[in-house]
């Protein structure tokens, strides 16, 4: 134990390294309830919003120290080689965390009013960038249907630059029945290309009005919106581009989206 009164990690064959490796499998997360959270920013925007902490490693004293100002969990002093282990990026970080995954339910964010959805999203830094987007835009709730991304998996935690912690978000899997919940107290808007069957009938997006009640939708760069998604929705918006340009990545597109419809709220 160091003066500071931090637990010391020196071993490769740890316990807490290794368990802190397995928490990049998301077998290992589900199966725990853990995340893994890594870099400054992560960690600390998690504390600052009251998510519960088990452990803290760090190679960085002062790190650890303005740590356990906020937090009754676990500190480890850790080497170098120690940290490089458990890191999943190539640069290693100086200070990474085991936190519990926070738990939203789907009756609370039904209750919100200006809401996201995300069909099928499979790229993790996507998913962090538009979770950014959604905190800096206004967005109340977020919903992921189908097959997403872990969205506790540490890209999209990092790539989120830890706004996940800010917004409630949820799994719908593929529940059309409860699709059609939302559709009585929501406006159901879907996203597509300014082409095609769903793309001829659609409104220029900066045109559109938007309810106070909403769930904006939006499907992967490869595939799109689902065919249920889109035939159930009140009204199809696209984003008109220049010099024939087919689509924007998806991560700019609901950047842009999202700012049009909060600066029309």
């Amino acid at each position: 134990m160091s003066e500071n009164k931090f637990f010391e990690i020196t071993s490769l064959q740890n316990e807490i390294v290794k368990d802190t490796v397995k928490l990049q499998q998301k077998k290992y997360r589900k199966d725990s309830g853990l995340m893994l959270l890594e870099g400054e920013k992560s960690v600390f925007e998690a504390l600052n919003h009251s998510i519960e902490l088990k452990y803290i490693i760090s190679n960085d004293i002062e790190l650890l120290e303005h740590a356990q100002k906020n937090t009754k969990a676990k500190l480890y002093l850790a080497n170098d080689k120690v940290m490089e282990k458990i890191s999943s990026t190539k640069s290693p970080v100086n200070i990474l965390s085991a936190a519990v995954e926070p738990n939203y339910k789907i009756e609370d964010i039904l209750k919100k009013e200006k809401l996201l959805l995300l069909d099928n999203i499979k790229d993790a830094g996507n998913l962090g960038t538009i979770i950014r987007s959604a905190c800096a835009f206004g967005v109340d709730g977020i919903l992921l249907f189908g097959d997403c991304v872990d969205e506790f998996s540490s890209k999209v935690i990092r790539s989120s630059a830890g706004n996940i912690f800010k917004i409630p978000i949820v799994k719908l899997n593929s529940d059309m029945c409860l699709m059609q919940k939302i559709k009585k107290s929501h406006k159901i808007i879907s996203t597509v290309a300014p082409y095609g069957k769903w793309g001829k009938c659609a409104k220029d997006c900066t045109k559109a009005t938007y309810e106070k009640s909403y769930v904006v939708m939006l499907g992967s760069e490869a595939s799109g919106l689902c065919n249920e998604l889109l035939s159930m929705a009140d009204e199809h918006v696209t984003l008109m581009t220049n010099n024939d340009v087919e689509s924007l990545n998806l991560a700019v597109f609901a950047g842009i989206l999202l700012y049009i419809i909060n600066s029309k709220n």
